[in-house]
């Protein structure tokens, strides 16, 4: 790809609790798209300055000399210093000023010492840091990745509710963030309108999670090979990849396949996930799907080859998960690279609106028998065209290349 012709920049990447030595998406969330950013500009400097909890920078460490070579082969910067995890990540009020006592004068070191203009905060601690540095006069610019609704998930997963202190101090420091960033990142268009909703004034943008498309290319001949080697060849199969938990609980997942595999000859789950693989063991069995009929892969070392064995990626939430509506997670994208014909229920809006768009999938009502028949009868009978529909989406609007661009485009802006 021809090399975009900018101002200099020299761009803080800033990454606080999560930890880039684990693995995960991080890596084509963080680094692919770091590296293709640096591919196409002319002039920027990249700066990865990671802060994780010491306990997990401590039980990966394993992993640093790869990351950071890969990052050197790349060309940017790589730092990661732990930190103390003081309290949760979904941070209580009291914990804020140690938080910020220990990531604020590192932050200031890098930007004096490399110059930074551009503090690019992945997630809301991150972004935390990065306002309260803006606050204290520093001049530089701060985009805002926002990645996920930070105060929602909190509610969801029982850390705070929304008469508490907590979550009020929260409410008025996201508006107050929002407002000050020179743009804030939304990974999904149900997000951008949730940041409107709090900041109307803020500058929203839809930049939607990435994928390198690239690496989920497989010939007709290695995915025979591989549907034979996991036993599936003549098998429907449907695939979920994700962890789970209250965002994505295993009864609901087991649930929903278990509907839909009523519709569909010899049907088959392939599940991919770094959780507990009992908790959907134990969900499925629950609802009389025997042992013969799915398979767990935890952790498998090429998630890209595993999901292109597949025939439809399940990408779904339960309707009373208050962030379903917003959401675009970074599955949706692996399924599409991997031309697996996405299946969403129909208050995963963000997906849904994709899915219309470019018939790269079916919507299901996991509470109407009807739907699903119907929807399953589609997905079978227009797998092909929906397979082909789901690659070229993928390229389209979600690679590398593309999200690379876009926040290049940011970034000249702000020079």
């Amino acid at each position: 790809m021809k090399q975009l012709k900018m101002s200099k920049n020299n761009v803080l990447y800033l990454i606080s609790r999560e930890n880039l030595l684990e693995p995960g998406v991080l890596k084509s969330q963080v680094l692919d798209l770091l590296g293709e950013i640096k591919k196409q500009s002319i002039g920027s400097d990249i700066t990865i300055l990671n802060l994780p909890s010491i306990n997990r920078f401590l039980k990966y460490f394993k992993n640093y000399y790869q990351v950071r070579d890969y990052c050197k082969k790349l060309g940017i910067r790589f730092f990661i210093i732990p930190i103390v995890p003081v309290a949760r990540s979904f941070m209580p009020i009291w914990a804020v000023p140690f938080y910020l006592i220990q990531v604020i004068p590192l932050i200031l070191f890098f930007v004096l010492r490399y110059r930074i203009n551009i503090i690019h905060a992945r997630s809301y601690l991150s972004a935390l840091a990065g306002w309260f540095v803006r606050k204290i006069g520093v001049q530089v610019r701060f985009v805002f990745d926002m990645r996920a609704p930070y105060l929602l998930e909190g509610v969801i997963h029982g850390k705070w509710q929304k008469t508490e202190s907590d979550y009020k101090f929260w409410e008025g420091l996201e508006k107050k963030m929002f407002e000050s960033a020179d743009f804030v990142v939304a990974q999904a268009t149900g997000m951008v309108g949730y940041v409107k909703k709090a900041a109307p004034e803020s500058a929203a943008v839809y930049i939607p999670n990435c994928v390198s498309d690239q690496l989920y290319k497989v010939t007709p001949a290695e995915r025979k090979k591989g549907r034979e080697e996991q036993v599936i060849a003549d098998r429907f199969v449907f695939v979920y990849s994700g962890s789970f938990g209250r965002l994505h609980p295993p009864d609901f997942i087991a649930k929903l396949y278990a509907d839909l595999r009523k519709f569909v000859q010899d049907p088959y789950l392939l599940v991919v996930t770094y959780s507990d693989p009992q908790e959907i063991s134990k969900a499925l069995f629950k609802l009389d799907v025997p042992q013969r009929e799915f398979k767990i892969l935890q952790n498998p070392p090429k998630l890209e080859k595993i999901l292109s064995l597949g025939d439809a990626g399940i990408a779904a939430m339960g309707g009373e998960i208050s962030t379903t509506s917003l959401v675009l997670s970074v599955k949706v994208v692996e399924y599409l690279a991997a031309g697996l014909p996405v299946i969403t229920s129909n208050e995963m809006k963000s997906v849904v609106e994709i899915l219309k768009q470019n018939n790269c999938g079916v919507m299901v009502d996991p509470f109407d028998k009807r739907d699903i028949r119907v929807k399953m009868q589609k997905l079978v009978e227009e797998n092909s065209l929906l397979k082909i529909n789901s690659i070229r989406v993928a390229r389209k609007y979600f690679s590398t290349k593309v999200c690379a661009r876009q926040y290049l485009n940011l970034y000249e802006k702000l020079a």
